[in-house]
């Protein structure tokens, strides 16, 4: 019952946070009720075995409330779908049916918006193609929407990239008797057999279970047809056009339907600022980004439909958003690159960046996922070495040693130093970090140094300039730090 009742309060302290995100204001008292409701019965029994973060949360609601403000991605949140994307558990699958949301949005087009991520759906005369089909555990609530839609065959299924929460339901599509034409940029198979030969990396940076990932290449449902840079394809006496560029992955494309003027712009465009900066993946390419917008911009489309988020009406306020956004990566590019022709060193050009009031202050340009910041340091990584021009970085002690030094230099007393460094909290959260690093590294098991590591993580979290890769990080050493500590 006690935890039935923590589950309450993190739902209407979730609840209460979102509510001061304006784009989902109309929506929290009912999203809210039913999320308590069946939180209470529906996920209580998977939390018999919790891992240390939700334990974290769980005591710290403030802490959930403040994560949940990092980004909204989808329709109604589901804690079980984020946890568990590459699983098929009937438990996930049914939390995902429940909390799946059919909007037409045009005549014959259709927005199925799932936790985390959408689907379009374009009806044809020839059968539906399919726009992306989800996290693994979304399969089933695809094709049930689907299902409620019409009963024509789906004809063609289009991956828009190969991240696990666009390209993974495909499975129930299959199992029900279709046979689609999968199609995707011919660099969506290293995406796929990167899942496989990084699956422990990729658990870890994902948060996922490792047991859950692919472990072969019979665990995905393979594309049928590919194209390297441009399709077009006559369905039912439409055309679509597939166009690539370069942008969150290499094989990303969006979709276009001239004849309905309406565009699935795939993750090119998310509503704030995108994970164009991601410190936890592989290169984006913010160029490639920036180019794909300024040419989506072009196509005056009526209708914008976005992978993630709310769709856009109108071509106006479409091709505003689109040019904007260009704008903004385009900005920390050009500064990026100056800086490095002018050798500044790498910290510096990034910590030096400020962009312009008119973008810093465009709603669509939120930072909630990454900051310009994070976008400019993958810029960097584009065009140098992995080296930050610091030379004691080149080949830098080990942080356990950094520690040690520091523990030595103040005589060994870790109360005085941290006592010093609790001060720091409330004047500098980056240097009261470097001090719970330098101390955890060197000391795991002290618990003066574990609850500072808490203490200085919980600020971080709770700072208003943290963002969601940020707040998660922080929330990742936070669990090291008691998961040393119940070793004790």
């Amino acid at each position: 019952m006690k935890r039935i009742g923590y589950l309450i309060i993190i739902a209407m302290v979730f609840f209460l946070g979102m509510a001061f995100e304006q784009s989902r204001l109309s929506s929290i008292v009912e999203e809210g009720a039913a999320f308590v409701v069946k939180s209470t019965r529906q996920q209580v029994r998977e939390i018999a075995d919790l891992d240390t973060r939700t334990q974290i949360l769980l005591e710290n609601p403030r802490l959930l409330s403040r994560i949940a403000l990092g980004g909204g991605f989808g329709g109604e949140y589901s804690v079980l779908a984020a946890k568990n994307m590459f699983s098929r558990l009937p438990n996930v699958i049914e939390d995902i049916k429940n909390k799946t949301e059919i909007i037409e949005i045009a005549e014959r087009t259709y927005l199925i918006r799932l936790p985390i991520v959408n689907v379009i759906l374009f009806e044809t005369d020839e059968g539906n193609v399919l726009v992306d089909t989800g996290m693994a555990p979304a399969g089933p609530a695809i094709y049930e929407s689907i299902r409620k839609i019409n009963d024509l065959p789906i004809h063609s299924v289009i991956y828009t990239h190969g991240h696990v929460d666009h390209a993974y339901g495909t499975w129930a599509i299959i199992e029900n008797g279709e046979t689609p034409e999968i199609i995707a940029h011919k660099n969506l198979r290293n995406r796929f057999t990167r899942y496989v030969r990084l699956r422990g990396s990729i658990a870890k940076y994902m948060s996922q279970p490792e047991s859950q990932l692919p472990t072969s290449e019979k665990d995905f449902t393979w594309p049928t047809k590919e194209f390297e840079n441009r399709l077009e394809l006559d369905i039912g006496g439409e055309t679509f056009v597939l166009q690539h560029h370069p942008g969150e992955t290499d094989d990303q494309l969006y979709v276009w339907a001239p004849s309905r003027r309406i565009l699935a712009s795939a993750d090119y465009y998310q509503g704030f600022l995108p994970n164009a900066g991601n410190g936890k993946r592989i290169q984006r390419d913010v160029e490639g980004w920036a180019k794909a917008l300024r040419e989506m911009a072009k196509l005056n489309a009526t209708i914008l439909l976005p992978s993630h988020g709310k769709p856009i009406i109108g071509p106006k306020e479409i091709n505003t958003n689109l040019s904007t956004l260009a704008d903004a990566l385009e900005f920390i590019v050009e500064h990026t690159i100056r800086g490095l022709n002018m050798g500044l060193r790498k910290d510096e050009i990034a910590a030096s960046l400020s962009m312009p009031e008119h973008l810093a202050q465009h709603p669509t340009l939120e930072v909630q996922y990454v900051n310009p910041e994070d976008i400019s340091k993958m810029v960097l990584k584009k065009y140098t070495g992995w080296w930050d021009d610091i030379p004691s970085h080149w080949t830098p002690a080990p942080i356990s040693m950094q520690g040690e030094m520091i523990i030595s230099l103040a005589n060994q007393n870790i109360p005085r130093i941290i006592k010093q460094g609790r001060e720091l909290i409330e004047k500098d959260l980056r240097l009261a970090s470097h001090l719970a690093d330098w101390l955890f590294y060197a000391r795991p098991r002290n618990k003066l140094v574990q609850d500072y590591v808490h203490d200085v993580y919980k600020a971080r979290i709770l700072s208003p300039s943290s963002n969601t890769m940020e707040m998660l990080t922080y929330l990742d050493q936070m669990a090291r730090a008691r998961e040393v500590s119940a070793e004790n």
